[in-house]
């Protein structure tokens, strides 16, 4: 039976239309006032990001883990009266690692990416326009990502709710709950950001993954075997050009919950470094950015 392949896409070409209206919280005068400032400071850093022309290039570094198959063996337990036999399950895990140069070009509302396959499980390659080989995650335009919750035209259809301020990487940082308001029919991401009280920049996501296209359908096929699918998607943002934040890490883990155990059943992780930024001008000029 093929297996569902989730992606998680910033859609950000949607976010060019419709206009803000004022946003509300469950929480009393002080913390709206609180919420709208900061949430004020998000869609200002969401449209710098919107407005940017972009171009770099980084390593990006993947390693996928997945069970394969399940392999039942007996095994033999002595008692005071007599030997007991059970069977325990043993999964069988495949693992894959790959290595590409990665680059996003994005100018106006077009946005490009492209990779080289460098390595792919400790031998060296050098596949050009390569496709990103993982089989259950597929990650496009996680830079763009904090658009598509925070953004002046993606307000509208979210509530947020300030859950609570802490310090992260040595920063103050409000930890704001996102949802999809109850009249919105489109299906939406959620989830919950850690935010930067000092420029409203997107540090952390966590995405709830029932928004992403397939899981639906996994998660009907799931109830017939009584189990529940519990994916879970975090993105880091720990590099910081010219005011935008850039991707360090995005992880993503899926699990089924059944008769009460939680079992993994795959694991990827993406890890960016080496970055190198360019300028893109008007003219289609590039030139590199050293500074």
């Amino acid at each position: 039976m093929k297996r569902p392949f989730f992606i998680f896409a910033a859609l950000f070409f949607i976010a060019f239309s419709a206009g803000l209206q004022g946003q509300s919280s469950d929480r009393g005068s002080k913390g709206r006032t609180e919420l709208d400032e900061i949430l004020k400071k998000c869609e200002e850093y969401s449209e710098k990001v919107e407005n940017a022309s972009l171009h770099f290039v980084c390593i990006e570094k993947v390693k996928e883990e997945m069970i394969t198959s399940v392999s039942t063996h007996a095994v033999s337990v002595p008692g005071s009266h007599g030997t007991l036999r059970t069977f325990s399950s043993r999964p069988t895990w495949k693992k894959n690692r790959y290595v590409y140069d990665y680059q996003l070009i994005k100018q106006g509302g077009k946005v490009t990416e492209k990779r080289i396959l460098l390595e792919e499980n400790g031998k060296e390659k050098y596949e050009d326009n390569a496709p990103l080989k993982t089989k259950r995650f597929y990650s496009r335009w996680s830079a763009l990502g904090p658009v598509i919750l925070f953004s002046k035209n993606w307000q509208e259809k979210y509530s947020y709710r300030l859950i609570k301020e802490v310090r992260y990487k040595g920063e103050r940082v409000s930890i704001i709950e996102v949802s999809p308001k109850k009249d919105v029919e489109e299906k939406l991401h959620s989830g919950k950001a850690w935010v930067s009280s000092k420029d409203g920049s997107i540090m952390k996501m966590e995405i709830d993954m029932e928004s992403l296209p397939g899981f639906e359908e996994l998660k009907e096929k799931s109830k017939k075997r009584n189990i529940k699918p519990i994916f879970t998607i975090v993105h880091r943002y720990d590099f910081i050009k010219n005011g935008i934040r850039f991707p360090s890490k995005t992880y993503f883990e899926e699990s089924y919950l059944g008769r009460g155990s939680r079992s993994t059943t795959s694991k990827t992780t993406f890890l960016y470094s080496n970055y190198k930024f360019f300028t893109v001008e008007t003219e289609h000029v590039i030139k590199r950015d050293d500074t």
